[in-house]
């Protein structure tokens, strides 16, 4: 099963280039304390969240409305989401 969770119909890009004022952004809004508390010290999971958290700045509408619906289905479910993150911790 492939769950897209960011696009409807594509993978989330680790690749994609961030905005041209991401510097700007992050320095602004202190994202690099949100990223920290995302990632728990893994630097993987921080670079995920920075891009994951930045791109989001140029998503269009249904975009946006798309994932937001992703997380009030996710929030419906919490049970569900919790057991198979339960899960996949036990199987990697």
């Amino acid at each position: 099963m492939k769950a897209f969770l960011m696009y409807k119909d594509q993978d989330f890009d680790l690749q994609r280039k961030l905005p041209s004022n991401e510097q700007a952004l992050t320095q602004d809004l202190e994202l690099n304390t949100l990223f920290n508390a995302m990632a728990l010290g893994d630097k993987f999971l921080f670079e995920v969240a920075k891009k994951a958290v930045l791109s989001g700045f140029n998503s269009d509408l249904d975009t946006i409305l798309y994932r937001q619906n992703i997380l009030k289905d996710c929030l419906k479910k919490l049970f569900h989401c919790q057991e198979y993150l339960r899960y996949r911790g036990r199987v990697n």
